[in-house]
């Protein structure tokens, strides 16, 4: 079987990370892989080079650069013209499934499948009532199968969604009691959804109660505005806030950390840092929203902050620094062992392509049968 895997960024931010955790089983079946993404005409992007490495092959595709937040006159121009070349180009592939990694994609996606099987993978709450009447008429008319990462994101859509958990690679445990000095960090792409500029505002209140605290922002900016990343910068002046940029090995940072922060906006499913924190014995505290409560049980294996504001999640974070969250953070881990191992995520992903491959062979007999 050859799949074909279309994504809309060549950064490696979650949904890309997803794909290249489902390649390695992909390929031990014995399945020819296809990542499609936008890059340079020259030169290779980290998506390319990770997925070659992982033994698939790789491919170009023209998506325009949109601005970040509300589009405007032009970036609506240019996402028609590539949405009609992008439907040529699809059509011209020879893959016996199509997966799309981004509701963006959908409309060429449909052109383009020409009758053979569409997977979205939908990894983030659209919000937006015109992307999601676009996503929708275009898995209408793709007859595709949505498979989402969250009961949150699969609300959005009026057709059937079949719902898989992220998994994660193993962080080795770490059994942790909170330091005089805690270091408390963020974790994930600087961008508004990801909630960085909630983070400092609660800090500023947390080193009035807790002095020592060290706060730490470990991400670099991905698909977002300059103006969020200045204003995060601002936010931190005269704060203890080290910022660590983009790493590869996140188990690293979070062996540091005493604290895992997760101030995420709506948009948010469930963030994979969550269950990295998870397998690595980190506490979490979270807003409660989007996919979020989805994972975290508010005092079993993480904290929840029902208001989602700076005020609240500050007073959260200063009444668990005097707690022993053993007990938290091996229920977490458990969590983790239990339902969001890297293995469980290639488990239901490559039964899932299976059964939506032998029900449209399955469809595709029968017509043939019927017109014979």
């Amino acid at each position: 079987m050859k799949i074909l895997f279309l994504e809309q960024f060549s950064e490696l931010g979650g949904g890309q990370r997803n794909l290249l955790d489902l390649l390695p089983a992909v390929i031990a079946r014995g399945w020819k892989a296809t990542v499609a993404a936008p890059g340079p005409i020259q030169g290779s992007t980290p998506l390319f080079e990770k997925a070659q490495a992982l033994g698939a092959a790789t491919s170009r595709i023209g998506i325009g650069e949109y601005s970040a937040g509300s589009k405007n006159a032009v970036d609506t121009a240019r996402f028609l013209f590539d949405t009609i070349a992008l439907g040529r180009w699809i059509g011209r592939q020879e893959f016996d499934l199509l997966s799309v990694g981004g509701a963006r994609l959908m409309p060429a996606a449909a052109r383009g499948a020409r009758g053979r099987p569409v997977i979205l993978q939908a990894q983030h709450f659209l919000g937006k009532k015109y992307a999601v009447s676009m996503t929708m008429r275009a898995i209408r008319h793709a007859n595709a199968h949505v498979i989402a990462n969250s009961k949150h994101v699969a609300s959005q859509f009026d057709s059937p969604v079949r719902v898989i958990y992220n998994g994660v690679e193993e962080t080795p445990f770490v059994e942790r009691s909170i330091s005089a000095a805690p270091r408390i960090g963020i974790v994930g792409r600087i961008a508004p959804m990801k909630g960085q500029t909630d983070f400092l505002r609660a800090a500023r209140l947390i080193a009035t109660a807790i002095p020592a605290a060290k706060f730490i922002i470990c991400g670099a900016p991905m698909f977002t505005a300059q103006s969020y990343v200045d204003e995060v910068h601002e936010l931190a002046e005269g704060l203890p806030v080290e910022f660590l940029g983009w790493r590869e090995n996140v188990g690293e940072v979070l062996r540091e950390l005493d604290l895992l922060i997760a101030p995420s906006t709506a948009a948010e499913a469930t963030t994979r840092v969550i269950l990295e924190a998870f397998a690595a014995g980190v506490p979490v505290i979270a807003y409660a929203i989007g996919g979020i409560p989805e994972i975290v049980r508010d005092g079993e294996n993480g904290f929840l902050v029902p208001q989602c504001e700076p005020e609240a999640l500050a007073r959260k974070i200063i009444e668990v620094s005097d707690r022993d969250l053993r007990p938290i953070a091996a229920r977490a881990r458990k969590d983790w062992e239990q339902r969001y191992t890297i293995h469980r995520y290639q488990r239901d992903m490559t039964e899932a392509i299976e059964e939506i491959m032998s029900a449209s062979e399955t469809t595709t007999s029968r017509l043939r049968s019927a017109s014979g």
